[in-house]
């Protein structure tokens, strides 16, 4: 029985983590490539 929920809050927890990460992939897809790596331009230039 333990395993048994074990299993099924696991299966739970992929699932959010995968539909987040398709979600991420949707809004990359919408940026431009500017306006994607325009944050991390000023961390790439200190070092």
């Amino acid at each position: 029985m333990r395993r048994l929920v074990f299993v099924v809050a696991l299966l739970a927890v992929a699932s959010v983590g995968i539909s987040a990460s398709f979600a991420a992939v949707q809004k990359a897809r919408t940026l431009t490539f500017a306006e994607r790596f325009a944050p991390a331009l000023p961390l790439m230039v200190k070092h």
